[in-house]
């Protein structure tokens, strides 16, 4: 599998980091985990268009993580895409309703040319293309969900937005790589997220193999995040960046 991230910032506009955004590839496969403002431009930068598209997971529903599923929809319908495959959009119950809104003011999402399914997730595993996925509740939004994907014997995990909750280390467990927010520096914690240290020891106790900590506001500029997270998790970490690739089981190299 090859994790690209698209984007490791946060709601707040900064230069260098795009809210919310993930791209997982195996197999011919592509899938989006979380489809923030900008995140549609991280992935013709990361050499993915619409056609090669084939589903989009959203972790909850606040804007920094499913704002250009708007614009996505709007791009599908060019003539270009007219005849691909299915696009397949999966969240927590809300979906429906979230879409549904969008094209009550936005009349122009409606597909046109290719079909679009919606599913509502409950907690559990769902086989995608050649991953096999598993959705679990974590503490940020009611409707928040982390998932697991497996495929060809590795693992990634992608916690979304969180709080300490011990659904984290359910869903990390013994993976090869765990993305998981650390929003602001130790001693900084905001309510519904977790810091450097805080993911290192959730990965700790998982066993998980790298932790990838991401989603940083602004305040984390001038801290050393990446020894934030080491003092409490001894495997490796890769603090995350836009375009960052990581080849599962393999070292990571920058990408644009």
């Amino acid at each position: 599998m090859r994790l690209t991230i698209l984007g490791s910032g946060t709601a707040i506009p900064v230069p260098d980091r795009f809210p919310a955004g993930h791209l997982l590839q195996h197999g011919g496969a592509a899938v989006l985990v979380d489809c923030g403002p900008g995140v549609l431009r991280r992935l013709a930068q990361a050499g993915i268009g619409p056609a090669g598209l084939d589903a989009v997971l959203l972790t909850h529903y606040h804007p920094d993580h499913c704002a250009d599923l708007a614009a996505l929809l709007f791009a599908l319908r060019a003539p270009t895409f007219a005849g691909r495959p299915p696009l397949q959009v999966f969240g927590a119950p809300g979906l429906e309703r979230l879409v549904r809104t969008l094209t009550e003011a936005w009349p122009w999402l409606q597909p046109r040319g290719y079909p679009l399914e919606l599913v509502e997730l409950q907690p559990g595993e769902f086989p995608l293309g050649p991953f096999a996925v598993r959705a679990l509740p974590i503490r940020h939004t009611m409707q928040s969900l982390g998932y697991r994907f497996a495929a060809a014997g590795g693992s990634v995990a992608f916690s979304g937005d969180a709080d300490e909750c011990d659904e984290l280390v359910e869903l990390a467990r013994d993976a090869d790589v765990f993305v998981c927010d650390a929003a602001t520096p130790d001693g900084q914690k905001l309510d519904g997220h977790l810091t450097p240290g805080i993911a290192g020891e959730f990965a700790r106790r998982a066993g998980a193999r790298t932790l990838v900590p991401t989603h940083f506001y602004p305040e984390c500029e001038g801290h050393d995040l990446r020894a934030m997270a080491a003092a409490r998790f001894g495997g490796r970490v890769v603090l995350a960046e836009d375009l960052l690739r990581l080849d599962v089981g393999a070292a990571p190299a920058s990408g644009s």
